[in-house]
């Protein structure tokens, strides 16, 4: 069976057949006269895949468990097709697609090892863990080499909420960190040491102030300082490709770990929460900081969807070049039901 580069969306797959100089028609998903790989070259590739999971009778479904983690396949079709081609010619107890499994005993205690960790951090050693047993047992320090270059050209946002209204524009100057003795822990930052936060999107950083109907704003703009070089920082929003042959393993290892930190680095803060909730976050930001020599990190906002949030472990990195007044003229609040009480 032979299958084209529109079969996938792993991006390292797609280029790795996209080079082949065999043409012709798709035996899966029938593009015609597309460059064509024979699915016998990649048995290689699903052995190493399918020795990262283990069948379990509550599992998921195979084809399940790598479509929702990396959109592996173009469509669940393809998927199914392909994996059922390929399942049988190895030595694997997935016996087809459909099969229920889970990953394997070293992946699970690898990720879960985060919430062992941030327990540990809340409430019982904060400033003696063990990262020799992170680095050499668990390989997180390779996990977080793996870096997005941030282009000298984009530009991101920080804004403030004005006290009172009719205030001007804060100045170029008054847009960065409080000094150092004013800063409060935040979801990345320890007391007292000041990370520069910033937003992707202008909307997104008067979200992430939680600004309210007609408060008066000032939005700075920033871009990297002149004279910088361009800023390496660990993405947490990237969608690795799985197609690195001989490397499954640490990208499966490395993918898991970054999604539950990045859920936790997202997470807003309530007014009732206690920031003991930042530490767990704060530690792994100067486990990075330190370890990598990264710049700072990139993750999803959790409230805005479609926006991201910087953070740079040194705000000199970056220069406000522009600040503008804005007035929040619309705001939209949506409440869920989550219990309902009848009166009797």
């Amino acid at each position: 069976m032979k299958a084209c580069s529109n079969c996938f969306t792993d991006k390292e797959l797609k280029a790795f057949i996209s080079s082949s100089t065999q043409k012709g028609d798709c035996d899966v998903c029938h593009t015609k006269e597309a460059p064509l790989l024979d699915l016998n070259e990649l048995l290689d590739f699903f052995q190493e895949l399918t020795e990262n999971f283990q069948v379990v009778e509550k599992g998921e479904e195979f084809k399940l468990k790598i479509q929702t983690n990396w959109s592996f396949f173009s469509s669940l079709k393809v998927g199914t097709e392909v994996l059922n081609y390929v399942l049988p010619k190895l030595k694997t107890d997935i016996v087809n697609a459909s099969t229920k499994v889970d990953f394997n005993q070293d992946i699970l205690e690898n990720h879960q090892y985060w919430e062992k960790l941030k327990e540990e951090l809340k409430w019982s050693r904060r400033f003696l863990s063990d990262i020799n047993y992170m680095s050499e047992e668990l390989g997180w320090d390779g996990f977080f080499n793996s870096q997005r270059e941030l282009d000298i050209k984009d530009t991101y946002f920080r804004a403030r909420v004005h006290r009172e209204s009719g205030m001007p524009a804060y100045a170029l100057d008054k847009m960065g960190c409080p000094p150092s003795k004013k800063v409060n822990g935040g979801r990345a930052n320890p007391l007292g040491i000041p990370y520069l936060y910033l937003s992707d999107k202008e909307e997104t950083v008067l979200y992430e102030i939680r600004a309210s109907y007609l408060d008066e704003v000032s939005v700075g703009y920033f871009q990297i300082a002149s004279g910088e070089k361009p800023l390496n920082v660990v993405d947490f929003t990237e969608e690795p490709a799985l197609y690195r042959p001989n490397s499954v393993n640490k990208i499966i290892k490395a993918h898991l770990l970054k999604k539950h930190i990045s859920k936790d680095l997202s997470k807003p803060m309530r007014r009732y929460d206690s920031e003991i909730e930042y530490i767990p976050t704060q530690f792994i930001c100067e486990f990075i900081k330190v370890i990598t020599g990264a710049s700072g990190i990139l993750f999803e906002s959790s409230v805005h969807t479609s926006g991201k949030n910087l953070v740079l472990f040194d705000e000199e990195l970056m220069k406000c070049v522009d600040v503008k007044l804005r007035k929040i003229a619309s705001l939209q609040i949506e409440a869920i039901d989550i219990t309902h009480t009848k009166v009797k």
